[in-house]
C-alpha cells in the first residue's frame, strides 16, 4: 500500500540518550492467608510514600500494580528501584493482609473474580477485547534502551527479534492457569498471543516503514497512540526506545538484570554490525521453544541448531569479546550475573515443585517477592 496518505506522514521520535536502561514490572497482589488474588491496589496508593508515588502506578487490574523505573544508565539502578518499591509494598501489605507476587500467571484466579481499574483507556479496552481482557491475569516484565535518533532503534529493533526466546527462556515463571498445570513454562505468552497487534512483528528496513504501517493501523481507527500495540518487541518514538515486553514477570531480581544487561548489549552490538532476517516461521518455532521448554528448548541459528541456553551463553561470550559490557560499564557485573544462567529459571522449580505435592497455591507463593 505504497504512496497512500499514511504513508506520507512523519512520526517524532524522541531521541534519548544512548542505551540508557529503564524497566516496569507488574506484580500480582495476593492475599497471606489463601494466596488469592487482592483487589487492594488503592490501599497501595492511599500508604505510598510520596518519593514512591511516581514509580508504582495502577494498571488494568485492580489486583495488580506495575514498578516503573525511571532512567537509569546501568542495569542494576533499576533493580534497585524495585527492590525498594517491592519491599515498600510488601511492607503495606503486612498491615493490610497482602503480598506481592510476580509471576507470568496467577495459578489458580479465575476471570470472575477480576476488577477492571475503572479508568478511560481500560474500559475502553474491556469494550473491545471482551473475554480476552478479563481473563488477562497475566503480569511482565517490560524493559526499555534508549536510542540516539529513529535508525539506530529500528537497528536495534531488528536485532532483538531473532533475540526474543532467550528474554522469554530466561523469564519464563507461568506453566499455570485457573489451576492447571498448563505443559508450557509461559502459558502467558499465549494468552498474550490473541489480542490483535501482538506477538512476533516484523522486520522494518526503516524508520519510514515502520510510519506507514503505524499510520495505517491510526487512520484505519484501530489504534490511538503506540500503546495500542502490544508487539513483543516495540519501538517507542514518544520515549525514544526499543521496549521489549516479550517477557514474563519475575521475582528475582538478579535475573532481571541480566536480562536488560543482555537486551542493552545487544542494542549496541546493533549499531556495529549488521543484523540478518530470519524467516518467520523459524522466529516463530524459536519462540514457541522459548514457551514450551524454556531455556532447554531449541534454538534455530544461523549456523545450526543448539539450546536457547547455550544461545545466551554464546550471545554473552560473543559480546564480551568486543568488548560491547566493557563499553557500557557492565562488564564487572556481568561476570556475576552469568551464574544465573546455572540456575534452573523459575518456571521449571515451579513445575518440579508441583509434581511432588499437586499444590499449585506454593507454586503461586514461589513468585512472593523475598
Amino acid at each position: 500500500m505504497k504512496g497512500n496518505k499514511s504513508s506520507q506522514k512523519k512520526i517524532s521520535f524522541k531521541n534519548s540518550k544512548p542505551f540508557t536502561v529503564g524497566a516496569e514490572l507488574e506484580v500480582q497482589l495476593v492475599n497471606r492467608n489463601d494466596y488469592s488474588l487482592c483487589n487492594s491496589s488503592d490501599v497501595i496508593f492511599k500508604n505510598l510514600p510520596e518519593e514512591l508515588k511516581k514509580i508504582v502506578q495502577p494498571e488494568v487490574l485492580t489486583s495488580m500494580v506495575e514498578i516503573v523505573s525511571p532512567v537509569c544508565e546501568r542495569p542494576e539502578e533499576v533493580v534497585s528501584y524495585f527492590d525498594r518499591a517491592l519491599k515498600e509494598i510488601d511492607r503495606i501489605g503486612e498491615e493490610f493482609g497482602f503480598r506481592v507476587s510476580a509471576l507470568g500467571t496467577h495459578t489458580f484466579a479465575r476471570k470472575e473474580e477480576t476488577q477492571i481499574t475503572a479508568k478511560e483507556r481500560y474500559l475502553k479496552l474491556l469494550q473491545e477485547l471482551q473475554i480476552l481482557l478479563r481473563q488477562f491475569l497475566i503480569y511482565g516484565l517490560h524493559i526499555h534502551v534508549g536510542f540516539p535518533d529513529k535508525e539506530s532503534a529500528v537497528r536495534g529493533y531488528n536485532l532483538v527479534i531473532n533475540h526474543l526466546p532467550v528474554f522469554l527462556g530466561l523469564s519464563t515463571s507461568s506453566p499455570f492457569f485457573y489451576g492447571e498445570f498448563t505443559g508450557l513454562h509461559s502459558y502467558r505468552t499465549k494468552i498474550f498471543e490473541q489480542l490483535p497487534r501482538a506477538g512476533i512483528p516484523e522486520y522494518f528496513d526503516s524508520f519510514s516503514q515502520f510510519e506507514e504501517l503505524y499510520f495505517q493501523l491510526k487512520d484505519g481507527g484501530f489504534i490511538e497512540s503506540i500503546k495500542d500495540i502490544w508487539w513483543d518487541v516495540r519501538i517507542h518514538p514518544d520515549l525514544g526506545t526499543v521496549e521489549l515486553r516479550v517477557c514474563d514477570s519475575n521475582p528475582e531480581l538478579d535475573r532481571i538484570e541480566l536480562i536488560i544487561t543482555i537486551f542493552q548489549g545487544l542494542s549496541l552490538l546493533a549499531q556495529k554490525e549488521k543484523g540478518f532476517k530470519t524467516y518467520h516461521q523459524i522466529l516463530k518455532q524459536n519462540k514457541w521453544n522459548a514457551t514450551r521448554y524454556s531455556l532447554s528448548g531449541k534454538y534455530i541459528d544461523i549456523d545450526g541448531v543448539k539450546t536457547i541456553k547455550e544461545k545466551t551463553y554464546s550471545i554473552i561470550k560473543d559480546m564480551e569479546k568486543k568488548g560491547v559490557f566493557e563499553h557500557l560499564g557492565t562488564d564487572k557485573r556481568i561476570k556475576k550475573l552469568k551464574t544465573v544462567l546455572r540456575r534452573k529459571p523459575l518456571s521449571e522449580k515451579m513445575i518440579l515443585v508441583y509434581k511432588k505435592t499437586k499444590d499449585v497455591k506454593i507454586a503461586e507463593s514461589m513468585g512472593f517477592i523475598r
